[in-house]
């Protein structure tokens, strides 16, 4: 009797149960319990319940045109898993159905290679043989391969053959469910290894690929939820779409190509905190809004059905080594605290088509975060930026700690604040190089640090301003930073701006007439110095980077004897990350 108390008390959890389905092999009066027997649909898995530690396998090379709407909830420590068996290519939720090959007839009237099919129920994306289409407002829009248009019960397409024969592996697909997996309600699962495509559901509309939800006001609501090695992919609205779930994973997730957000949390319940969760190692891209996108609640706004007058945060979030590119932005979090951005690579985020805002890394009414040894590159605007959001009154972006990345080449400036009352950011160790339309760092409000970066090719290195939005500029220390090849000016303040600054122990390369902007006055670097009363220690040198022309990170470590030696951006971490690739292209060389 001993013996017994101690197993069950060693093992509290027993065993759990094992499910197979397989989509052209199964079938529902099976059992389920093994290979040999498995069900066949969805729909069964949808009607069945399932206990902690089930598992629900899901044989490879299948395809369910089905909604997979999850029935039950796992526990802490014993969750319900759904993966794949099997071998060969992971399992398809899909969607969208099959256009019948023989639907299609030419539309004389519309124009050369515009076919028409019948198709009763709206349908929001339209899918070429995997590839998703180029949605269009009017039949006579359609001019390329892939172009279509949907109205009052026409689906019409552009192709240049009969589509049935032009179009075979699978074919031409058209969205007819919102979601393809909903674990709208349920806790403790874990998904691994399945593919989803072709979600019907619109950006800011009930469903998405993964959509998991609160049920009512009251709950339940989602959380615990692993999502591993998943593909998600051509949906009409957002990849993969978490909202008020606490405590979920995200890892080595592929989200491409989808109207919407890739991957969308969001908290829009107050009695469903938000204060812990992780996107990582994941590839996000060609998605029309945000890559990754982290919102709460602004102050007075309407969050589904409730105002919240104080606002919803989401808190301690990690989102690190991700790789997120092609989409409206990179890297977005709103209303989102105390969290950590790391180690991504964030680059040519520049798709308009849902209004991105176009930056590598964007902070919206976002503070206490640390975003550090991120590569941000090419984006539309600036590389990280750092705003209000539209509450009332808003959140600023405050007391967050921009540090060792790497920003370059994008299309306004390279790190960039704005509105009262983002204030106190701390803005170190970062490489910011050729940003020729806008500035290295541009900067309004109040106490920010901006100390120990290198600059080098910006129009304008460090650009202090006010607005009608910020009437005050002060309080900001420029230490310890290098300025080199800067076009227009090194430092430009702005009329309005009152101070106080404390510029120091900088290094300025080259001297200009006009490289240095006093509130509208061009000085030289002496001028400026005698003028601004700043510039203690500071210095006029050429800094002597590794290169003479630099054009990538290892370019800009200082010489042995550099006069800018404890100045500047710290990127040995990048050094030592990659210190393989730097001495495969010193081969090149």
């Amino acid at each position: 009797m001993i013996l017994n108390i101690l197993f069950f008390a060693w093992c509290p959890f027993t065993q759990g149960t094992t499910y197979f389905v397989d989509a052209s092999g199964g079938n529902d009066e099976n059992n389920g319990l093994s290979a040999n027997s498995p069900w066949k649909t969805l729909a069964k898995i949808n009607s069945s319940k399932f206990a902690p530690g089930d598992t629900i396998l899901l044989r490879r090379g299948s395809t369910w045109r089905e909604q997979l709407n999850f029935p039950s909830s796992g526990s802490a420590g014993s969750p319900i898993v759904i993966d794949a068996y099997a071998s060969g290519e992971l399992p398809l939720i899909s969607g969208a159905d099959l256009m019948p090959a023989g639907a299609w007839s030419a539309c004389n009237p519309c124009g050369r290679n515009i076919w028409a099919a019948p198709l009763k129920a709206k349908t929001n994306v339209v899918i070429f043989d995997g590839a998703k289409g180029n949605r269009k407002s009017s039949s006579t829009e359609l001019s390329g391969p892939g172009d279509w248009f949907w109205d009052s019960g026409t689906l019409y397409i552009f192709s240049s053959g009969e589509p049935s024969a032009t179009f075979q592996h699978p074919g031409i697909e058209s969205g007819a469910r919102p979601s393809g997996l909903n674990l709208t309600g349920v806790a403790n699962v874990t998904v691994k290894n399945i593919s989803i495509s072709g979600a019907n559901a619109i950006p800011y509309g009930e469903g998405a690929g993964i959509f998991a939800i609160t049920v009512h006001l009251e709950g339940p609501t989602p959380q615990n939820l692993i999502l591993s090695h998943v593909i998600v992919s051509n949906g009409a609205g957002d990849g993969i779409h978490i909202e008020n779930a606490n405590h979920c994973s995200l890892d080595s997730v592929l989200v491409h190509d989808n109207e919407g957000a890739g991957i969308e949390l969001y908290h829009s319940n107050g009695k469903f905190p938000i204060t812990s969760g992780s996107i990582t190692n994941s590839e996000i891209h060609r998605n029309g809004f945000n890559g990754i996108f982290l919102v709460g609640c602004p102050r007075g706004e309407r969050c589904r059905s409730v105002v919240y007058p104080d606002g919803l945060t989401i808190t301690n979030i990690q989102i690190t080594g991700n790789k997120v590119h092609d989409n409206g932005a990179g890297i977005y979090l709103h209303e989102t605290n105390d969290s950590l951005i790391s180690g991504n690579l964030s680059y040519s985020n520049t798709n308009t088509t849902r209004k991105g805002e176009g930056y590598c890394v964007g902070l919206s009414g976002s503070s206490g975060n640390i975003v550090e040894k991120n590569d941000c590159y090419k984006a539309r605007l600036a590389g990280i930026e750092l705003s209000i959001d539209t509450g009332r009154p808003p959140f600023g972006s405050s007391e967050n700690i921009i540090r060792y990345n790497l920003v370059h080449d994008d299309g306004t400036h390279g790190i960039f604040t704005n509105y009262d009352p983002s204030q106190h950011n701390r803005i170190l160790h970062n490489l910011i190089y050729n940003h020729p339309q806008g500035a290295c760092v541009m900067a309004n409000f109040i106490r920010h640090e901006i100390e120990n970066n290198t600059c080098f090719n910006s129009r304008i290195g460090i650009h202090l301003y006010v607005s009608s939005t910020t009437r005050k500029t002060g309080s900001i220390t420029v230490k310890n930073n290098i300025f080199v090849n800067s076009s227009l000016h090194h430092v430009l303040i702005e009329k309005g701006v009152e101070g106080p600054f404390d510029f120091s122990s900088n290094d300025y390369y080259p001297d200009g007439s006009s490289a240095f902007n006093w509130k509208g006055s061009p000085f030289n670097f002496a001028g400026w110095r005698d003028t601004s009363g700043q510039e203690a220690r500071s210095i006029l040198e050429n800094p002597a980077f590794r290169a003479s022309v630099p054009v990538r990170p290892l370019d800009f470590v200082l010489r042995p004897g550099s006069p800018a030696l404890g100045k500047g951006a710290d990127i040995s971490w990048e050094i030592g990350a990659n210190s393989a690739k730097y001495t495969a292209d010193q081969r090149k060389q």
